[in-house]
């Protein structure tokens, strides 16, 4: 708020403050006013201390030279040669008044040289130190910001570590194991005669590898348009909020028929929904068996890695309860295949087209004259998601090994890892062996088309 103005200074003092007093100008002009001071206060000394001789050239010493010598070893040259030009302005001022051992004597050339020189080689000095010492302030804030800032990164860094440490801790396992426990539970829980099996088992499941706090699994009512109602809780874990009909995750995720979420870009700012995460649980046959509805879960473990684990998770629990049809159409190609390998080629070829995440099957036909103890030993080192098929062909061995969710690279480890094993314990790799390989990825192969010829070849 302003003055008002009488009572702000007059104009005269407004302009002082601000061209003399001002604090910034009070520090640049205080180096030359330390300058002045210093000379004056030197030659007043001399002046009081022999009036005859004010410029001290009949002592032992030149002990007026001592305050440019000062000033220059203090602010570099120009202050020191200002000091030396007032001690010649003294002499002069002492021939003015006519003091005798001035008048009396010439003019002391060697004096006033000798001294300059020692201002130039002190004020040289200074200037360089003060440049060295200049640079190394620098360095030294640079350093010291530095310092600051990989603290800082390096206490973002620990605390990051902490937090992945204790998810790591948290978390039971990989996909890989999550994928084995619902195919263990939907095994279990399948002579139950319920229209969701094992769904208290599934809520505990994701309790551990997603880290839901309060959800509930909803039936399908068959009355519904589509089969898209849902009907009543089946189980629930925690405190659930109850699930309406126009929530709009439900009808979004009727709409995408897939698992939609409160940071969805489809969903609205003000949306009309109490739950956090909606999926469908949608089986084989396109047929909706259930609604699962999220009411809390902790905000770090909302992120796209926890989605997506419980999306592939709720796909491949669904894909469990009713795959009957394509297990019978690639039984039918290949009738020997077991069933269980059969559901889960039929289940990952689902998976790949539902939620994109690839699969491969690796076929590795062994020769007839191999030792047999080969694919015996070789079946004892399968990972624990992987299912193995052996079979007789032409007279050889032949093992299709299905590797559910594994990309390029997790195949291509997996083959090293056998080639290296045959040749610490056979002494010699497929090649040598005879051992000829086939791989079928999912995302450019349809396997019941690629499986049957590889198998009868």
């Amino acid at each position: 708020m302003p003055l008002p103005q009488e009572s702000r200074p007059p104009l005269w003092r407004r302009l002082v403050i601000s061209k003399w007093l001002a604090p910034e100008l009070i520090a640049a002009r205080g180096k030359w006013l330390e300058v002045l001071a210093i000379s004056l206060l030197f030659m007043g000394t001399a002046w009081q201390w022999r009036p005859a001789d004010p410029l001290l050239t009949q002592s032992a010493f030149p002990w007026l030279w001592l305050a440019p010598v000062l000033l220059s070893l203090r602010y570099g040259v120009m202050p020191g040669l200002i000091g030396g030009f007032l001690i010649l302005g003294n002499w002069f001022l002492a021939h003015y008044l006519g003091v005798a051992a001035v008048v009396q004597s010439d003019f002391p050339r060697d004096y006033f040289f000798g001294g300059g020189l020692l201002i130039l080689l002190c004020g040289e000095f200074s200037d360089v130190w003060r440049d060295r010492i200049g640079r190394m302030d620098e360095t030294n804030l640079y350093v010291t910001e530095r310092l600051s800032r990989l603290t800082r990164r390096h206490l973002l860094l620990n605390l990051s570590h902490d937090r992945m440490e204790q998810e790591m801790l948290a978390r039971p396992g990989s996909l890989r194991d999550a994928l084995v426990n619902v195919r263990n539970l939907v095994f279990q829980a399948k002579s139950d005669d319920e229209p969701v099996p094992g769904a208290k088992a599934l809520l505990g499941l994701l309790a551990q590898y997603v880290s839901i706090e309060s959800a509930a699994i909803y039936g399908a009512d068959a009355t519904g348009d589509h089969n898209q109602v849902f009907g009543p809780i089946l189980q629930s874990i925690g405190e659930p909020l109850p699930l309406k009909d126009d929530d709009e995750l439900l009808q979004l995720a009727f709409e995408k028929r897939n698992l939609t979420h409160i940071s969805d870009t489809e969903v609205s700012h003000e949306r009309k929904s109490n739950q956090l995460i909606v999926a469908p649980l949608i089986a084989s046959d396109n047929t909706l068996v259930g609604v699962i509805a999220v009411s809390k879960i902790p905000f770090f473990s909302l992120n796209v890695e926890n989605l997506q684990l419980m999306s592939v998770i709720l796909a491949y629990y669904a894909d469990h309860i009713n795959n009957a049809s394509d297990v019978t159409l690639c039984r039918s190609r290949l009738p020997t295949i077991p069933a269980t390998f059969a559901e889960e080629v039929a289940r990952m070829l689902r998976m790949q087209k539902k939620v994109g995440i690839t699969s491969h099957i690796v076929v590795m036909t062994f020769s007839k004259n191999m030792k047999a103890d080969i694919p015996a030993q070789f079946l004892q080192i399968k990972r624990g998601l992987d299912l193995y098929w052996q079979t007789e062909v032409n007279g050889g061995t032949v093992i299709a090994v299905m590797m559910p969710f594994a990309n390029v690279q997790a195949k291509n480890g997996f083959l090293q890892r056998i080639d290296t094993w045959l040749k610490a314990t056979y002494e010699g790799g497929f090649d040598a062996l005879q051992i000829r390989l086939r791989s079928i990825d999912f995302s450019r192969e349809d396997p019941l088309m690629i499986l049957p010829e590889v198998m009868q070849a």
